[in-house]
């Protein structure tokens, strides 16, 4: 009898908890992101997925379900109180729904009912937490940059080196804007291909007492960034390239930017909702024909002229990117019982 008791009121409090159904594994990362949002937020919820899928988990999809606060399983509660969830079909099932959605082009152009919310991008999913986002606010602080203008990230051809952005976006992808620079004259670029030639540059210029006139491009492949430095490198830097995904132009690598007030450099303002403004919180340009003199502005930008741009992409990230904006976008809509509905624009394919 006290077994069934047991076993009724572990039902009841699963049922009582908000759902996360992201079920294809093609959004696996998206389903981490979700996850680790609420888990940050303090909102204990349950993940469902199919059984075959539930056992074939990926690490952060099983990272985020370690969290205290997330429950997984396959089974669907009859109607969950929220459910979170990038299958319209499944709206039905509940009486508060967030519906996640993959479609940011046609929503990035347009004001924004205030049942929509247009956050595509956030943090690596590993770095979803008060803790990264705390310390790249301390970091934003820094003003003493040793770097003008960097990119970091994997510039495989293999995976980068595909026609999705162009024909989708009418964008330049990774692999080309790699190529670019590498044709800048080489007094604009340097390639470092060890942790050692990257920190013999950082300081030849806290030496000199001013950021290195160059883009430092570092492409992964040749060494590691570990996880626990990156804040602090994109925070050495005055600039950084946001170069597109794999799939996507939205990147990580701008919010974690912004985040740290580092100005991004980016092909793609018109995909942010705001737009992202040149010269006021981002450097742009337009295709291969100004990619260069983007590169130039960067580079020869004074401290006085850094500055502004700095603290008004800071603003930007805390007004529209952070984790903080869309934990309380989503408390609120939990907490009103009027509402039913909430559109969450989320950078992923459908």
């Amino acid at each position: 009898m006290k077994l069934g008791r047991t076993l009724a009121s572990r039902a009841e409090q699963t049922s009582a908890l908000p759902v996360v159904f992201i079920p294809s594994r093609r959004n696996g990362r998206r389903f981490a992101v979700v996850s680790n949002v609420l888990s940050a937020a303090g909102i204990h919820h349950r993940a469902v997925f199919p059984l075959l899928r539930l056992l074939r988990l990926g690490k952060l999809e099983r990272s985020a379900i370690d969290s205290d606060y997330c429950q997984a399983g396959w089974r669907m509660p009859a109607n969950p109180p929220l459910l979170i969830t990038d299958q319209p079909e499944a709206a039905d099932r509940a009486s508060k729904v967030i519906e996640i959605s993959y479609d940011l082009t046609t929503a990035a152009g347009r004001p924004l009912s205030s049942d929509e919310v247009y956050h595509p991008i956030l943090f690596h999913p590993g770095q979803i937490s008060d803790e990264a986002y705390a310390k790249a606010e301390v970091l934003s602080d820094n003003r003493n940059r040793p770097l003008s203008l960097l990119f970091a990230g994997n510039c495989d051809p293999a995976t980068y080196d595909t026609p999705d952005m162009a024909r989708e976006f009418g964008l330049l992808n990774r692999h080309e804007l790699h190529q670019l620079a590498r044709q800048l004259p080489c007094e604009l670029t340097v390639f470092p291909r060890t942790p050692e030639e990257l920190e013999a540059l950082v300081s030849q210029a806290v030496e000199s007492g001013k950021p290195l006139g160059k883009l430092v491009w570092i492409d992964t492949q040749d060494f590691r960034i570990p996880a626990e430095q990156w804040l602090e490198l994109v925070a050495r830097a005055n600039f950084f390239v946001c170069t597109p995904g794999v799939r996507y132009p939205w990147c990580q690598n701008l919010n974690e930017a912004m985040a740290c007030g580092t100005v991004p450099v980016l092909q793609y303002p018109r995909l942010y909702n705001p737009a992202l403004a040149d010269g006021t919180d981002s450097l742009t340009f337009s295709g291969k024909a100004d990619f260069e003199a983007a590169v130039r502005k960067a580079l020869a930008m004074p401290e006085n002229g850094v500055k502004p741009l700095s603290a008004a992409a800071r603003k930007y990230h805390a007004d529209h990117l952070s984790l903080s904006r869309i934990a309380t976008e989503i408390r609120a809509f939990a907490a009103d019982p009027e509402r039913h509905r909430l559109v969450w624009y989320l950078a992923g394919k459908p």
